[in-house]
């Protein structure tokens, strides 16, 4: 009788993990080139092409799912302790990784939104592995590391051409870099990470205005917003590291951080200054660096009303990021 139980016990077992195997679906086909489209159609680019937008979607539509299931699966191992989904995770990182994948062509259709795309997905990519690093074989290291370290090398090299504008674009860079270099321990890329960084916190003007981001017109208030976020990513990595990184040029990005959550209350102040009305907007997604933010700021009362729009989930900064703000950004052991 015990024999049987534990053959019965041991069935139990085994179908369990065959279950979860089996709940581990197969990543999006992985792809050396991107094709990806521009769909803005005004010089400021503060109007959108909803044709083109479409199309766009269609196109990227298998960087965006790889990037959305990494963060759903890598939020349930910070958030339920679910190893399954973790070591899933993983398996997508590395057959991706195999595959040498977004290290091929760029195609520029209309613009450099295929560059683009490879910054994001290298950043969530990164990511991912950060998070889920410690049930990774050393096999899976080996390859997604590589692969990580390709991707950080491809990025900034496109970033080599002077025609290419510093602006949150590079910034969004600076987090698949710094990402990469906290989890392979790599110094030559943390000092690549904290010079685009460094950029960016020198970039804030007195008032907390970014030039390049207020150029956008109507979409100044947005944009802004989207370029503090890999800004605190960045800080919040660093911080993993044991560096500080919030207090470079005496907490500048106080500044910043401080000017879009008062144009999410008042918007007027980006209309004068931008000479555009704004879009209406309320925070969301990448607006979830507040999370983190408002955790750091000497004034975290001046972020309450944007912590309000919460939960915030982003794909491109790691998943959900009020889950990481709470429970850390890299599992409890």
């Amino acid at each position: 009788m015990a024999t049987l139980a534990a053959l019965a016990c041991a069935m139990m077992v085994s179908a369990t993990s065959f279950a979860g195997e089996l709940d581990c679906a197969a990543p999006p086909t992985a792809s050396r080139d991107i094709r990806a489209l521009g769909y803005y159609t005004d010089a400021a680019r503060s109007r959108i092409d909803p044709q083109l937008k479409a199309q766009n979607e269609v196109a990227v539509k298998p960087l965006n799912t790889f990037t959305t299931k990494l963060g759903d699966m890598t939020d349930a191992l910070i958030g339920k302790h679910d190893v399954e989904a973790g070591n899933c995770a993983l398996s997508w990182l590395d057959d991706w990784a195999r595959n040498d994948a977004m290290l091929g062509t760029m195609e520029h259709v209309n613009n450099d939104q295929s560059d683009y795309m490879r910054q994001w997905t290298h950043g969530a990519a990164a990511l991912a592995y950060l998070k889920t690093k410690s049930l990774a074989t050393p096999t899976e290291r080996h390859e997604i590391e590589t692969w990580l370290k390709k991707l950080s090398s491809a990025n900034m090299t496109y970033w080599d051409d002077p025609k290419h504008k510093r602006n949150n674009h590079y910034y969004w860079t600076g987090v698949g870099i710094m990402a990469t270099a906290i989890a392979t321990h790599d110094h030559t890329l943390l000092k690549t990470a904290q010079s685009i960084y460094r950029k960016g916190i020198d970039d804030i003007q007195p008032d907390g205005s970014l030039p390049m981001e207020m150029a956008r017109k109507r979409r100044a208030l947005h944009y802004h917003d989207y370029a503090t976020a890999p800004l605190v990513l960045m800080a919040e990595l660093a911080r993993i590291d044991g560096s500080d990184w919030y207090s470079y040029r005496n907490g500048a990005i106080e500044r910043l951080a401080e000017r879009v959550a008062s144009g999410y209350r008042d918007p007027s102040w980006f209309s004068e200054q931008a000479g555009a009305k704004q879009e209406k907007a309320e925070p969301k997604g990448s607006s979830g660096w507040v999370e983190f933010y408002r955790l750091r700021s000497p004034h975290p009362a001046n972020f309450d009303e944007m912590h309000s729009y919460g939960p915030f989930e982003d794909p491109r900064m790691g998943g959900n990021l009020t889950l990481m703000a709470k429970d850390g950004m890299v599992p409890a052991h």
